[in-house]
């Protein structure tokens, strides 16, 4: 088209290049098979127990709304630091045993377990799982003439399906071609099975099958977060941003014309030349060459409104106020006092129970491995801009006994 050429100096044509595969282009990543999600209602997935395949209950209309759920993680940066902050709320502290060690038989047996289970990664990434999916799933391998406690490895809640009763549970690192399927029993104390699958899922109101998440009530929004920055990319990639059109009345035969031109026309170009005249002259007024201006693309303000709306919806739906993340709130003061008490609420009404859940996780991981003892995930505050460690239950309560004894034998 001369619209786009006729500045230009003719060149040899390129040889054809190859056609895209068109299957790279429903994917949304170079490596990992992240679905491309059509315009299903992600905050209602469908589960039925009348809907199986082989006895196992699928999870979704296609049996891959776990994978969703791994998926909106990565996809929304809201989202996925919500739950980072929440995890890292929780265990960021680290934990201790509730029971010292009193001798060095009992200090190998910890440390044996902590090098072999890779327990201090491991209470971060089960505490993730959790929040992402409601769901825990250890894998745990057992002597088969003995029944003695070998190993354990953390199974991602994506990979697994079960059945109505949660007896029979099926492997499958790859649910969208259904291959390599490998069946666990429920781990039981009594058992004797080489491998069993321990489960520990949250109950859910008028769900028996499968856990959900209550922040499915924003994964939606969720989707939009991550597809409005998708979208940009792609407006600023694909549209065209020219400033001026010139309109020619003929067609410029010899490239010398075309480069006199052109160079005419830059030659008015930068802030030197603001505000200066430039005449154009043709023999007759329909030879006079037409200059307009183009409207600009206003496409990357079509969801200037949605963005705050967004982070808002999916905070509330982490029961976090977006100041104690370190997020700037639109008539928000953010002083102090202000974030000391968000601060507070978020802790009695998320952290506090999740602790509680997660500890009744960990002390049944200690009794599969044989260790008598508890864990007590050590507790911290974010309190004018320092990390200020405050003592457990456990320990507040253990000191008041230590002290009122010390004032009894004083007495």
């Amino acid at each position: 088209m001369g619209f786009f050429s006729f500045l230009n100096k003719q060149s040899t044509p390129e040889a054809a290049k190859p056609a895209t595969d068109s299957t790279n282009d429903k994917m949304h990543s170079f490596s990992t098979p992240f679905l491309n999600i059509g315009g299903e209602n992600l905050g209602k997935p469908f589960v039925s127990p009348y809907y199986t395949v082989s006895g196992i209950i699928q999870f979704g209309a296609n049996n891959l709304y776990p994978q969703i759920l791994d998926q909106m993680y990565y996809t929304s940066a809201i989202h996925g630091s919500c739950i980072d902050f929440i995890t890292n709320a929780c265990v960021g502290g680290g934990y201790e045993y509730g029971t010292s060690l009193k001798n060095g038989k009992e200090q190998v047996d910890i440390y044996t377990f902590e090098r072999t289970t890779k327990f201090k990664k491991l209470v971060r990434n089960i505490t993730r799982d959790f929040l992402i999916h409601r769901r825990i799933c250890i894998l745990i391998t057992k002597d088969p003439k003995t029944g003695k406690f070998k190993s354990m490895k953390r199974i991602n809640p994506s990979y697994i399906r079960n059945d109505m009763k949660l007896e029979k549970f099926i492997y499958c690192n790859d649910w969208s071609r259904r291959t390599s399927l490998i069946e666990y029993p429920r781990y039981t104390a009594n058992r004797k099975d080489k491998e069993s699958l321990y489960i520990y899922q949250a109950e859910s109101i008028g769900q028996d099958v499968y856990p959900l998440p209550t922040y499915i009530s924003v994964l939606n929004d969720a989707f939009l977060d991550g597809e409005i920055a998708y979208f940009q990319k792609s407006n600023i990639q694909n549209a065209i941003w020219p400033s001026i059109t010139v309109r020619v009345p003929k067609t410029l035969d010899s490239q010398e014309e075309r480069d006199a031109f052109k160079d005419g026309l830059i030659s008015k170009s930068g802030a030197a030349n603001a505000g200066k005249i430039m005449v154009l002259t043709g023999n007759g007024i329909d030879n006079v060459p037409i200059v307009e201006s183009l409207r600009m693309n206003e496409n990357d303000k079509l969801f200037d409104s949605t963005i705050e709306s967004i982070m808002n919806k999916i905070c509330i739906a982490h029961g976090i106020n977006p100041s104690i993340m370190g997020i700037k709130v639109t008539g928000s003061l953010g002083n102090a006092q202000e974030l000391q008490m968000s601060y507070g609420i978020f802790e009695k009404n998320i952290i506090l129970p999740l602790r509680n859940e997660m500890t009744e996780v960990f002390d049944d991981i200690l009794d599969i491995a044989g260790i008598s003892n508890t864990i007590i995930i050590n507790n911290f505050q974010i309190i004018d801009n320092t990390i200020a460690e405050v003592p457990s239950i456990e320990q507040s309560i253990g000191k008041a006994v230590s002290s009122a004894m010390t004032k009894n034998k004083k007495a």
